[in-house]
């Protein structure tokens, strides 16, 4: 069985979204409009909770743009959950894994998929990670370290045009303004305030609120700035940036904003 670059996505709190039967089938159907289904060198299978994502072994030539292709699958699914509170974890390894498609079903199965279930569970975050021995590779996406075998991948690339230093706060929102990125930065502001207020709501169970705690951290590695300035200003957009943000946050989740 040759090793292959793999992608093991969790979609977390599902036992609990199992009982909302309409957002679970916005959920398939949001996972059905994933842009890695149109890449044939890339094998997706999905059941239950669980994406996998499955490099063809002519990529083992290209460990770089492999690599840059699995996070950016991620991202994708992130940007389209982001303002929907579901959230997930992502593993970009290498590893042994087979697909086969039969006559009448579709066979799956290697260590690589056994590794990424056994590691996944164990990091108390949320977000996309990549082994540590592949972070080499990541020559595109800035990743963070988390713990000896994996580390922390900063998908969130819209927010390094907002990410300053705590004194240069509150900034110009012209430069979001004249390129038109005030509408994918507005679905991020919305991601990072949801994720404050879950990593410091006493009525979540502590695991969960750790996995909240733990993400804001993460990404305060390189966004230490803006979070601390968020938080200050309680959210408002306008005091962090200034920038009239009434029409970008009304879009959010309609079929004028970024993302839908």
């Amino acid at each position: 069985m040759e090793q292959v670059f793999f992608l093991y996505i969790d979609i977390l709190g599902f036992k609990q979204l199992i009982d909302d039967n309409e957002r679970v089938l916005d959920l398939y159907k949001t996972i059905d409009k994933l842009n890695v289904h149109s890449d044939e060198d890339f094998h997706t299978i999905v059941f239950s909770d669980t994406i996998l994502v499955a490099a063809d072994k002519r990529w083992n030539s290209h460990p770089s743009r492999a690599i840059m292709w699995l996070v950016e699958f991620s991202q994708d699914l992130f940007y389209r959950l982001s303002h929907k509170d579901i959230h997930f974890r992502a593993l970009v390894t290498k590893g042994s894994f087979s697909f086969k498609k039969y006559k009448n079903f579709e066979a799956y199965h290697g260590k690589a998929l056994v590794d990424c279930y056994l590691k996944e569970t164990q990091i108390k975050c949320c977000g996309t990670f990549i082994d540590n021995k592949l972070v080499r590779h990541s020559d595109i996406f800035q990743t963070s370290k988390y713990d000896r075998d994996v580390s922390f991948v900063h998908i969130m690339q819209h927010l390094d045009e907002i990410s300053f230093s705590y004194e240069h706060y509150p900034i110009d929102g012209y430069v979001l303004k004249a390129t038109g990125m005030e509408w994918w930065v507005a679905y991020l502001l919305r991601y990072l305030e949801t994720v404050y207020r879950h990593s410091i709501d006493p009525n979540l169970p502590s695991d969960v609120r750790t996995k909240f705690v733990m993400t804001w951290n993460m990404i305060s590695q390189r966004h230490e700035g803006l979070l601390r300035r968020l938080v200050e200003a309680e959210f408002k957009a306008n005091e962090v940036i200034t920038l009239d943000w009434t029409e970008p946050m009304a879009r959010i989740g309609t079929e004028r904003g970024a993302w839908g």
